[in-house]
């Protein structure tokens, strides 16, 4: 039984690897990201939370966060299928770092000019923030950064 079922996993990941109609999907990259972004404020619950020195780095579809030392590294799944009136989503997912194994969504704006850049983070990782708000009492991490 093990053997059959053994053959039967090699014969679907083989036909999965050929081409059979299913087409490969890109991650959605917004290069008005890449840079590095240096915190101005933050705000979880509605109250300001102090964060001297911390910074993001973006390339492409891969970031590093920190103060100081980069240590917290990952990827971010950026949506393309914003609705009209809509916010633009986004999910940080740690890799590496104090939030390995972790993904929160999220929702971002840059300002006219790209030098600008406002992210509302749900830490509990349950929902995804409807505005550019951190309620009191809410897990919702509302920061703004300015590009370096």
């Amino acid at each position: 039984m093990k053997r059959i079922l053994t053959i039967f996993l090699f014969a679907f990941l083989t036909a999965c690897g050929t081409d059979s109609g299913l087409r490969t999907v890109e991650p959605v990259i917004d290069s008005d990201l890449s840079g590095t972004w240096l915190l101005r404020r933050a705000e979880l619950g509605g109250k300001v939370v102090p964060m001297p020195g911390f910074e993001v780095q973006i390339a492409g579809d891969r970031y590093r966060a920190g103060a100081g030392s980069l240590n917290d590294r990952g990827r971010l799944v950026l949506f393309g299928d914003e609705l009209a009136g809509q916010h633009k989503r986004i999910d940080v997912v740690g890799e590496d770092g104090p939030n390995k194994g972790k993904r929160y969504p999220a929702i971002y704006r840059l300002t006219a000019n790209g030098r600008e850049l406002e992210i509302c983070y749900d830490l509990s990782q349950q929902d995804r923030p409807a505005n550019f708000v951190s309620p009191e009492g809410s897990q919702v991490l509302r920061v703004n950064y300015s590009k370096k």
